[in-house]
């Protein structure tokens, strides 16, 4: 290369990084208008409405802590210069109109209600304080004096109310703080301050997993990582974003081929739903900024064009420069087992096993073609729907196990009156005869190819067992034949089935079908939407089912 050359590329890149910014600028700006539009579609105008102001969901129920993103997307559009809506009249106006409806379904205490469960509630506040308080700081930043008075009253009273008010969730305590951090910015208070130290003294609820105590991957946990991200700042408390790290580490070996995250031990709301890792989106780049860790950025730099608000970017401005990337961990054996899960990734395949008490042994995906879940049951006394009790772990997989008894009980002696209130409290104190035994396994093993599964039942003899392995809807199962009277329930019909979406199939064998009883079994969970294929037998049972991808 030659001294021109070097020149004209030194030259060039700041333009072409330049250039990249503007087109995500416009890109977000033009998200933003939307936004917008929609707000100005289908807020309520008319001053007779009850929820004048407001905006109602589906069932015509208004929302009112949601309201406050209006402040979020009117003022980012009234204060951005390049937006569509700098300085309209017409959505000053109507954010005027939102600010009189949030003070009118204020409680005397500060406080929003979330009409579709909690009433008075600080917690929903406190999330409807975060997108105003937002806005509110981009108002004094910009020195948007009007805005700034409209938006200001609400910001201030419900704060006010945070400082005193309690929460329901782990979350809520440090959604809270946030809040409490983002306004005392604008707003100082000694008393925001003071709750926010009550609440830290508890200390974060993180485990050795990386996993906050509702392990909410598609939900909470990126709440948490956001929260303490603000307070960290706000407060000058560093240390907090270690646990934002632990968190955003441990997620990087929960990303499955598709992109989708696990969330099948979730103890919220988002549990077995399906959810990518796009609600981490802030947290992923403003870490991998601060570390200048390119595993994050490149997480990040998947979500961004979707993530991106305006407000952010005018609070954020170098979240529009280019982003270092590496891609997440996509080769390994982890071990939560603080959680009682283990992870398998292998390229474009991945397996999640579960001995955390649930009844989904494992998922599977191989690209686009997924295992939701394995699940198996003994018609053993109506207790026999599979959940471990106990776990190894070894060198190849997994091995979970459960024991189960089923007795008969006998006369107290000396006999003693039992009336209608006392048979369940009294039961087990009985003498128990008859009893019969039984015992059930899981053994998950990493093999070339794939995976392996092998489910044995034993003690009493005879117990029909039926193994269920339901596939996500939207493929094609081949190999397999439908169970009379039992829709979309197949059995494999000769040596393997397969399912297959696109080019991704994933291999099940051998079959086995010593009945058809997949269903109405005493207690049997209730079958998961999209096609089954069943395996059954009777105890002593000892199969191994063969999980491979093509």
């Amino acid at each position: 290369m030659n001294r021109r050359t070097a020149l004209l590329t030194m030259t060039a890149a700041p333009l072409l990084a330049q250039n990249t910014e503007d087109k995500l600028l416009a890109h977000v700006v033009e998200g933003s208008n939307r936004g917008v539009e929609y707000l100005l579609k289908n807020q309520i105008t008319d001053p007779s409405s009850p929820w004048y102001g407001t905006i109602l969901n589906g069932f015509g129920i208004p929302n009112f802590a949601a309201m406050a993103g209006m402040y979020d997307t009117y003022g980012a559009a009234l204060m951005h210069p390049q937006s569509k809506y700098y300085k309209s009249a017409e959505v000053f106006s109507r954010l005027k109109i939102c600010a009189a409806s949030l003070k009118k379904n204020q409680s005397p205490a500060g406080f929003l209600s979330n009409l579709d469960t909690n009433f008075n509630s600080p917690p929903d506040t406190a999330f409807a304080v975060w997108p105003a308080a937002n806005a509110l700081l981009i108002a004094k930043r910009t020195n948007s004096r009007e805005i700034f008075a409209v938006m200001e009253p609400f910001v201030k009273s419900a704060s006010d109310g945070l400082a005193v008010g309690g929460i329901h969730t782990p979350n809520h305590r440090w959604v809270v703080c946030a809040s409490l951090a983002r306004t005392n910015e604008i707003l100082p208070n000694e008393a925001y301050a003071k709750r926010i130290d009550q609440w830290l003294a508890e200390g974060i609820d993180l485990d050795e997993d990386g996993q906050y105590t509702e392990r909410s991957l598609g939900t909470y946990n990126a709440i948490i990582d956001h929260s303490l991200i603000v307070v960290a700042e706000k407060f000058n408390r560093p240390e907090l974003l270690d646990y934002v790290r632990a968190n955003l580490n441990s997620l990087l070996y929960l990303i499955n081929p598709n992109g989708e995250i696990v969330t099948d031990f979730s103890r919220r709301q988002d549990q077995f739903t399906i959810a990518t890792s796009a609600g981490h989106y802030f947290s992923l780049h403003y870490m991998a900024l601060k570390d200048k860790n390119p595993v994050w950025g490149g997480l990040a730099n998947k979500h961004r064009e979707g993530g991106l608000a305006l407000s952010t970017v005018m609070l954020h401005p170098d979240f529009l420069k280019p982003i270092e990337t590496a891609p997440v961990p996509d080769n390994y054996r982890k071990d939560f087992q603080h959680n009682k899960i283990t992870r398998y990734r292998r390229g474009n395949q991945a397996a999640t096993v579960f001995y955390n008490g649930s009844s989904r042994v494992m998922n599977l995906n191989k690209g686009e073609a997924v295992i939701t879940t394995v699940r198996f049951i003994s018609a053993f006394f109506g207790r026999g729907q599979f959940k471990s009790e106990e776990f190894k772990l070894v060198d190849g997989g997994v091995l979970m196990s459960q024991k189960l008894e089923g007795p008969y009980y006998q006369p107290f002696t000396p006999t003693q009156k039992i009336d209608s209130e006392m048979w369940s409290s009294t039961q087990k104190k009985r003498p128990k005869t008859e009893v019969s035994n039984f015992e059930q396994s899981a053994f998950f093993k990493e093999v070339d190819g794939g995976y392996d599964l092998r489910i044995r039942s034993g003690g009493t003899q005879y117990v029909p067992i039926t193994i269920e392995i339901a596939f996500r809807p939207g493929g094609k199962l081949e190999g397999a034949k439908p169970i009379p009277n039992a829709p979309d329930s197949y059995l494999i019909d000769g040596d393997e089935a397969r399912y297959r979406v696109g080019n991704d199939v994933i291999k099940v064998s051998p079959g086995a079908s010593a009945h058809s009883w997949t269903r109405n079994m005493r207690y049997i969970e209730a079958k998961l939407e999209g096609p089954t294929l069943y395996l059954t037998g009777f105890a002593p049972f000892d199969h191994t089912i063969r999980f491979r991808f093509a």
